[in-house]
């Protein structure tokens, strides 16, 4: 047996490694020792067991590695560290150091790490289940034994003499024999193992219902369109709400001269100057890439049909919520959740009350400096437009 499996059996079992020093005397740490006993077996600490490093190709941890890890499995990653280095004993890596203790523990029956030569591992199959030991010398001479009746046989082929051999086998080889016959799983080969054992018969049958109908005829029939009918070019263009209110900031009477020109003028003063307070304001934009974009401005939702409603896209709020009384969304949370809320207000001033809570975005007007208004105006549109890219996409903005 070799060191890795004794040192898994005794782990497993709870079974105590003894630990020898120069002069033959028991110690309790491996780093005090030269020799670690497993019954009648002995090997020096620094047997190289089957458990390579994954950080390697060729490199394999130690036994007295191994039976350190195990001492020392309680202590978490830097206290373990600092005892290998205090010890002189060489550390299982983070990456390695789960894959040893599932090992060692029994969790899993093997690792890919652990590199076993073919002759070894029927040598543990054996050992694991025929009571007693067999000596190195008789192992090898089976496998010679083994190759030479191929070789025969190899030859016998090749001369055209096709015999019937029998070999007649001893009880305990036999037993192993059948019972790893037990064991054995049937082998798929690249073509077998694309064969599903899956009936999927149902699946086709539903596809051709579908295709051909019942009376099965094939269906040649277009999808159905959307409810919704295509959008006129009326219906595409955007529209815009203010408030109707006199005192608002913006109205129908100064809307279109602050975003045409940029130029806030104060629609009170529009008023006293004689002007009419129109019904509708048209706003005429050029865009950065020279297109111009078409949008209706309103201060009244009454007679609103659901596609107007569709059309909206910004309405500019005084901050008080009976401006939205008779709307088809009368709560500001859920008219500013359908449309961009804009709230307008001198840039020296605060927003409070309750337009705080809104989800509204402040346009800051300058009361005196009229040179800061272009600003403002590029600055709404920006933001407008990253709206109507994200909910309003079949707008014409």
């Amino acid at each position: 047996m070799q060191p890795l499996q004794y040192l898994r059996d005794y782990t497993c079992n709870n079974k105590p490694v003894l630990l020898k020093d120069a002069e033959g005397n028991i110690v309790t740490n491996i780093a005090d020792a030269i020799t670690v006993s497993f019954d009648q077996d002995s090997f020096p600490r620094d047997t190289p067991t089957h458990f390579r490093k994954s950080d390697s190709t060729d490199t394999y941890y130690t036994l007295d590695t191994l039976i350190f890890l195990v001492q020392n499995s309680h202590l978490d990653n830097s206290a373990y560290f600092k005892e290998c280095r205090s010890r002189n004993i060489e550390l299982v890596s983070i990456i390695d150091k789960k894959k040893v203790m599932d090992y060692l523990t029994g969790k899993v029956e093997t690792q890919p790490n652990i590199i076993i030569q073919k002759e070894e591992e029927n040598e543990l199959k054996t050992d694991s289940s025929i009571t007693g030991k067999r000596t190195r010398e008789e192992d090898i001479s089976k496998v010679n034994d083994i190759t030479t009746n191929k070789l025969k046989s190899k030859n016998d082929m090749d001369n055209g003499i096709i015999k019937k051999k029998v070999r007649v086998l001893d009880d305990k080889t036999e037993q192993v024999v059948k019972k790893e016959r037990t064991r054995e799983i049937p082998s798929q080969t690249r073509t077998s193992v694309m064969d599903g054992s899956k009936d999927f018969t149902y699946v086709i049958g539903l596809v051709q219902r579908v295709m051909h109908g019942k009376d099965g005829r094939l269906n040649t029939a277009h999808p159905k369109s959307s409810n919704k009918q295509k959008l006129s070019s009326k219906d595409k263009i955007p529209l815009i709400i203010v408030p109707a209110a006199p005192t608002a900031k913006f109205t129908l009477f100064n809307i279109k001269q602050f975003l045409e020109e940029s130029n806030f003028v104060d629609a009170q003063q529009l008023r006293a100057q004689g002007m009419k307070k129109p019904d509708r304001v048209t706003v005429e934009r050029r865009r950065r890439d020279g297109q111009l974009a078409v949008y209706h401005v309103v201060d009244s939702v009454a007679n609103f049909k659901q596609s107007d409603w569709d059309r909206v896209c910004c309405v500019f709020t005084g901050g008080q919520a009976w401006q939205f009384k008779g709307w088809k969304y009368e709560k500001p949370v859920d008219l500013f959740s359908h449309v961009k809320g804009v709230y307008p207000k001198w840039s020296d001033e605060k927003i409070t009350g309750p337009v705080a809570d809104w989800a509204v975005s402040p346009v800051n007007i300058h009361r005196h400096k009229r040179h800061h208004d272009k600003a403002c105006v590029s600055q709404f549109w920006d933001t407008l437009d990253k709206y109507n890219q994200a909910n309003k996409s079949f707008l014409n903005y």
